[in-house]
């Protein structure tokens, strides 16, 4: 029996639990899969209120337990390569294709180590200029007063704002030329293929057929690696600053150690994967906080004050985000209220106990933040829309309670490009318009949260 921190304990095969061990409650029902694909949202809910924060279900098929509670959690996130191995659907692993970070966990944190720098640091401090000037072109064209659909005008700017940092390259629909020597001509193809790519994530027949969602993404997905691979080879054509975007910095790392972690695959994967990671999510978390704050607005004007207070002609920088804490309070519970997804399944590859309670060799475990971030235990009232519970004196949000953007080696590596993006695209919604709620939102369930298209506000000028 080997311990794995302070109250993990790992059994060696045939060895037994301690004695009065238990095992999660609730048993695993055929139709669990169905019901937390519909509604992921009130399956945590109903089973949290009725079993607890730990329970076992028979989603995605097998024994999948589910954890809410903050030493479990802690548990899942930190057992890779120890008790645990990443265990998503065959279906979603082949999305992710064989050169994905899933798919080597020998080499998850070297390669993720590596990436890493492109999506944060001095590398996001120097792309805040381009973020900054495309946000307020976007936000420009939002000059008509009335009714405008949330999510399609969102995701049009983010999908201008993320292919220059992500890919090096502007794609204008307007100008041709900017889609020379690539086998994709506009960008709406380029978003369809993307969609079709996304929806065989979670197809439930392995059936390489254009009658199943699988068989379409992988048809999409094979198009797509087809572009990246075009773009690839365009901007090798070119002087490559290794600082300016994401593959920039993959190539140049490339040139410099030709047999290190950036091979052709690897890139072409990662081009295909962080677009679509990014698009999404940032897309969602912008979405959502529009929503929220036109469901309370009697936030929106401690906001403005504080931003009245930090920007007075300043440009935007990455020291004056930082010191946006209300705005950051109130990004953080748009994620605890509309968490986008659960985190990464792992896969148990030996049976572990914590706190008395035995979770099995083969068994699949998800933290999901649909449990963690509605606990009274660790947060207040936490069916209320506060950001000021992630403030002092409550300083609610703690490790391993609040999880939006995962954990562990798996945990988002694009996390703070989204809060960056979302900052400064709230920073400008706030200097420049005013906008109201239509009411009650519907949303797309799974397998990531955003609010349906459909979905609009009353928008007009703000006038100070």
């Amino acid at each position: 029996m080997q311990q794995a921190n302070s109250e993990v304990l790992i059994l060696e095969e045939g060895q037994n639990p301690p004695p009065q061990t238990q095992v999660p409650v609730r048993k695993p029902q055929w139709y669990d899969t169905f019901s937390y694909i519909a509604n992921p949202d009130k399956f945590c809910r109903h089973n949290l209120e009725k079993y607890g924060a730990i329970f076992k279900t028979g989603v995605f098929g097998g024994t999948t337990i589910f954890v809410g509670e903050s030493k479990a959690i802690q548990m899942v996130f930190n057992g890779d390569s120890n008790y645990t191995e990443i265990a998503l659907p065959p279906t979603t692993m082949d999305m992710f294709g064989e050169h994905s970070l899933f798919q080597r966990p020998d080499l998850h944190r070297q390669r993720k180590n590596s990436l890493g720098p492109g999506l944060s640091g001095r590398f996001l401090e120097g792309y805040i200029p381009h973020i900054n000037n495309q946000i307020k072109k976007g936000l420009q064209k939002w000059n008509n007063p009335g009714k405008i659909a949330v999510y399609p005008e969102v995701e049009k700017i983010c999908f201008d704002v993320l292919t220059p940092i992500l890919w090096g390259v502007k794609l204008d629909d307007d100008n041709p030329e900017s889609f020379n020597n690539l086998p994709i001509k506009n960008k709406q193809e380029v978003k369809a293929l993307y969609k079709t790519y996304f929806d065989g994530f979670y197809g439930l027949l392995k059936w390489k057929s254009p009658f199943t969602a699988y068989g379409r993404g992988v048809k999409a997905r094979a198009k797509l690696i087809e572009f990246m691979r075009a773009v690839i080879e365009r901007r090798k054509e070119t002087e490559i600053n290794p600082t300016s975007d994401f593959l920039g910095m993959m190539l140049t790392s490339q040139q410099e150690n030709p047999d290190g972690v950036f091979n052709n695959d690897l890139i072409e994967n990662q081009c295909l994967l962080q677009l679509w990671a990014s698009h999404y999510e940032i897309s969602g978390l912008v979405s959502s906080l529009i929503y929220q704050l036109g469901k309370y607005p009697q936030f929106v004007k401690k906001l403005r004050q504080e931003q009245s207070e930090l920007i007075k002609e300043k440009d935007l920088s990455s020291e004056l985000l930082k010191k946006m804490i209300f705005l950051e309070a109130t990004i953080k519970e748009t994620l605890r209220t509309l968490p986008p997804s659960s985190t990464a399944n792992r896969r148990l590859m030996k049976s572990v106990v914590l706190n008395g309670i035995l979770y099995k060799k083969g068994c699949t475990v998800i933290a999901e933040p649909r449990l963690a971030h509605i606990r009274k235990e660790y947060f207040t009232d936490p069916d209320k829309f506060e950001p000021e519970r992630f403030l002092a004196p409550r300083n609610e949000g703690k490790m391993y309670e609040f999880i939006p953007f995962g954990g562990g080696v798996h945990a988002c590596l694009g996390a703070q490009m989204a809060m960056v993006i979302t900052k400064i695209f709230a920073s400008h919604l706030l200097n420049l318009f005013d906008w109201e709620s239509t009411g009650e939102a519907d949303f797309v369930q799974f397998p990531l949260k955003k609010i349906k298209d459909s979905y609009q506000v009353n928008l007009q000028s703000y006038q100070i």
